[in-house]
């Protein structure tokens, strides 16, 4: 069937069905082949057919979600580029990327993930006379261990984690970090010598090997004489030339190549929902198949089996929008195209890279939340001081020693430690 030109109360079934999958104006437009202008005049004209195209709640905010998806991770569009040649206005379908936003990401993911995204809570000290977190739990193993200690000295029976005061005090100090390995990465691909094992010094060389060397300004040489056990040649490389920087020139193509599958096919529903498992976005989705966005986006709502088989997964689009905060976050490149006319009228396309600098908003965003400890200023601030930390570290695992050595004394004995005075409390 063609594609109407004039309006007609038939349409207004068709509409309604594409309005529920949340299709816009401008997909209304590709749908019944008309212009976009054209069916804001059917809406203005024909009440019913503007009932039929209004979104229902749940589209409405379907599309709006989509929106702000398309926002956070980027998209491509489809407009057109004007020419005049000759008096005569040529249009030519142009695709342009539009790079994510920094702000539709960031709200993303704060409501999508906020386990991760969120700010971190302040943890403040409620006056100064209040204990810290610190001093509350070592108080707790301290207690713990002179209650044990009791236990062994009224013949009561072990408990479980009577051994354990130590370990939990390891636990909240681990102590510094081991040193990590800085081993030069580079050993073991030092330049191999161009002489044999059997010949290391000049001395060993034949007339015409050392020659060779001792004329060759690029090797560093000694004659045996030297004091140290290095006398190998070594290759020094030489600096490198100036670099030639030469422009990548790619041949211009005429018209874009046909569409491979501009037809529908339900045997694309496999390969779509595979490919949007593995997070593929639209622009993904319509080089695979070889179609425009446009066509692409008439197949999902013209197609319900379709449109869910693409349709991304919550995990996926928030892995999705992650990506691309980490591109705006470092360095964000996409293809641009662009379009020329020849005096001869014919259409040449080019694509070039560009290349964006890296979003500071993006940036900041992303290490105060994945690097709370260092960049956010909502961190918490350690509720002790290194050096009073580490001093109450110290008395408490005093204390604590002096708890087991007299528990386990009264266990194995039943007396206590001879020579030793009783261990206060830890309250006092």
């Amino acid at each position: 069937m063609s594609p109407p030109t004039r309006y007609s109360p038939a349409l207004i079934p068709a509409a309604r069905t594409l309005a529920a999958r949340g299709a816009l104006d401008k997909d209304l437009a590709a749908a019944f082949g008309v212009h976009f202008k054209t069916i804001r005049e059917w809406k203005q004209r024909h009440p019913d057919f503007a009932a039929a195209c209004k979104l229902g709640r749940d589209a409405a905010d379907a599309a709006v979600e989509r929106a702000l998806f398309r926002r956070a991770t980027g998209y491509d569009r489809e407009t057109e580029r004007v020419f005049l040649r000759d008096g005569t206005l040529v249009r030519v379908a142009v695709t342009e990327h539009v790079p994510p936003c920094d702000k539709a990401a960031t709200f993303w993911l704060r409501v999508r993930r906020p386990d991760c995204w969120d700010p971190p809570p302040v943890i403040q000290r409620a006056d100064d006379d209040a204990l810290s977190s610190t001093e509350v739990a070592l108080l707790q193993i301290e207690e713990d261990a002179y209650e044990a200690m009791c236990a062994a000295q009224d013949g009561g029976p072990e408990m479980d984690g009577d051994e354990d005061a130590m370990a939990r005090i390891d636990a909240l100090d681990p102590g510094p970090a081991a040193p990590v390995d800085d081993g030069d990465p580079l050993v073991g691909l030092e330049t191999v010598s161009p002489f044999p094992s059997s010949q290391r010094k000049l001395g060993s060389l034949s007339t015409c090997e050392r020659v060779a060397v001792e004329s060759d300004p690029s090797l560093r040489w000694d004659d045996g004489q030297c004091a140290g056990p290095d006398t190998l040649p070594h290759r020094i490389h030489p600096p490198l030339p100036a670099l030639t920087v030469a422009i990548p020139t790619k041949p211009l193509d005429a018209e874009p190549p046909p569409a491979t599958a501009s037809k529908y096919d339900p045997a694309f529903i496999p390969l779509a929902r595979r490919m949007a498992e593995q997070g593929a976005l639209d622009r993904d989705l319509a080089r695979a198949f070889g179609v425009t966005l446009t066509t692409l986006r008439q197949w999902t709502l013209r197609h319900a089996a379709f449109g869910q088989a693409v349709r991304l997964g919550k995990a996926v689009a928030d892995d999705a929008v992650e990506a691309a905060l980490l591109a705006r976050a470092t360095r964000y490149c996409y293809m641009r195209e662009t379009v020329f006319l020849t005096d001869e009228g014919e259409v040449l396309r080019s694509e070039t890279l560009v290349e964006q600098p890296p979003s500071l908003v993006a940036a900041l965003f992303w290490l105060g939340r994945r690097q709370s400890e260092r960049w956010s200023p909502y961190r918490p601030q350690p509720d002790l001081e290194p050096a009073e930390a580490a001093r109450l570290f110290a008395e408490a695992r005093a204390r604590v020693a002096e708890y087991d050595f007299h528990r386990r004394h009264w266990r194995d004995h039943g007396c206590a430690p001879p020579g030793r005075r009783e261990p206060a409390p830890p309250d006092e």
